[in-house]
C-alpha cells in the first residue's frame, strides 16, 4: 500500500522538518526520511525483544518464585492440611462483604 502524506499535512510537515534536519534536499528525500525511521525501528525492536531463552528463564524464575511464596505462606500460617490457601488469604484479607480489611 502507498503512502499518502498529501491526506496527511501534520505527516508531511515532520517529514519535511526531519528531512532538512538530516540534510535531505531534492527528490526522494521524504522517501529517505522514511527509510531512514523504518530502519531504525526495525533495529530498536530486535534489540528490545528479548530471546526465547530469557522469556523460558524469566517464566522458570517465577515459577519458582510463586511456588516457594506459596509454601512459606502455608508454613507460616499453620495452614498445612487446612483450608486452600487461597481461602485463608481472602479470609484474611478481606470482610465478611469482601471488602478489604
Amino acid at each position: 500500500m502507498a503512502i499518502n502524506l498529501a491526506h496527511r499535512a501534520d505527516l508531511d510537515q515532520r517529514v519535511e522538518k526531519l528531512a532538512a534536519r538530516l540534510g535531505l534536499t531534492g527528490k526522494g528525500r521524504k522517501t529517505g526520511v522514511i527509510e531512514r525511521a523504518l530502519t531504525a525501528l526495525e533495529e530498536r525492536v530486535e534489540r528490545d525483544r528479548p530471546s526465547r531463552e530469557a522469556i523460558v528463564a524469566s517464566l522458570d524464575h517465577y515459577i519458582r518464585a510463586g511456588s516457594h511464596r506459596c509454601e512459606r505462606l502455608s508454613a507460616g500460617n499453620g495452614l498445612d492440611g487446612g483450608a486452600p490457601l487461597s481461602l485463608a488469604l481472602q479470609e484474611v484479607l478481606y470482610d465478611e462483604h469482601g471488602l478489604p480489611k
